[in-house]
């Protein structure tokens, strides 16, 4: 793959023509091919190995699932981020890879864009910013998922995750008087 830098430093757009231009070339390959694996390898592997992380970062937006497991991994941070933007976001294993991200900033654009899988939620409990998991302890989380927040070394997030059980045993509470008076 030959990747003039010049030529295409000139363009601004031409990075991107040129790379969809590569992917085009790679998707060629279905019909020469015996196996499917090969061509969506080799498109695959020339997005995923683009050299200028901002054309990663605008193919990880709307790349298939298999693209986005190797960007949600990417080196540059944009990318990673990039990566939220993506409808298969929903997929566990890409919400757990970016909640394993060792930056935190990654967990925590993923927590205001998306509702986290509890496979993604565990992860976070693991997390080492506390900011982080004390975003978890809400009344919508699972009870499970409190309960271990409410070990959790930090007291800011024990107390927040207590009153969030709190919060559900009232909601509980007034939810089953409403029905035992409705009957």
């Amino acid at each position: 793959m030959e990747y003039d830098y010049t030529a295409l430093a000139a363009n601004p757009d031409g990075y991107l023509n040129w790379a969809l231009g590569q992917v085009g070339a790679a998707l060629s390959l279905r019909t020469e091919s015996d196996t499917e694996a090969s061509w969506i390898d080799a498109a695959t592997h020339l997005t995923t190995s683009f050299p200028d992380p901002m054309v990663r970062a605008r193919f990880a937006t709307s790349c298939t699932l298999r693209q986005l497991l190797v960007f949600a991994h990417d080196e540059h941070l944009a990318v990673r981020l990039s990566c939220i933007d993506n409808p298969f976001i929903i997929d566990r294993d890409v919400q757990v890879a970016l909640c394993e991200d060792a930056d935190p900033t990654v967990a925590n654009t993923l927590l205001d864009n998306v509702e986290p899988c509890m496979e993604a939620c565990q992860a976070l409990l693991h997390h080492p910013e506390p900011r982080i998991r004390a975003r978890l302890a809400s009344h919508r989380r699972s009870r499970v998922l409190l309960t271990a927040l409410s070990h959790d070394e930090d007291r800011r997030v024990r107390d927040l995750a207590v009153q969030a059980i709190h919060t559900q045993d009232l909601l509980l509470n007034n939810t089953s008087g409403r029905i035992t008076q409705n009957q």
